[in-house]
C-alpha cells in the first residue's frame, strides 16, 4: 500500500491520485491538513504542501517535485521492479 501525502485540491496530488488509480496501484492518501505528521514531512521533503507530493511504500519515502508523465512513469517502474524483483541468473 502507497501513502501519497498531500492536501485536497491540491494540483499535483490530484494528479498523482488520478494516476495510482488508473495503473491500479493501492493507496491511501493522508491529508496534511488534518495530520501534522504529514504536513511536517511535506515539509520537510518539498518545501510546502503544493510544491510536490511525498509517497511511501515499503518503507520508502519519495518527493515528486515537477509531477509529470515522465516523473510519474519512472516511479511507478521503480515501485513495479521492487514489488517483482526480476529472477537472478547466475
Amino acid at each position: 500500500m502507497v501513502r501519497l501525502y498531500g492536501i485536497p485540491g491540491c494540483g499535483p496530488c490530484e494528479i498523482v491520485k488520478m494516476f495510482l488509480a488508473q495503473k491500479g496501484v493501492p493507496f491511501e492518501f493522508v491529508n496534511a491538513r488534518q495530520d501534522p505528521e504529514a504536513a511536517r514531512k511535506i515539509s520537510e521533503l518539498v518545501g510546502s504542501p503544493t510544491a510536490g507530493v511525498v509517497l511511501e511504500w515499503n518503507g520508502k519515502v519519495e518527493a515528486i517535485r515537477g509531477v509529470s508523465p515522465a516523473t510519474l512513469n519512472a516511479w511507478l517502474a521503480r515501485y513495479r521492479e521492487e514489488a517483482n524483483p526480476a529472477p537472478r541468473t547466475f
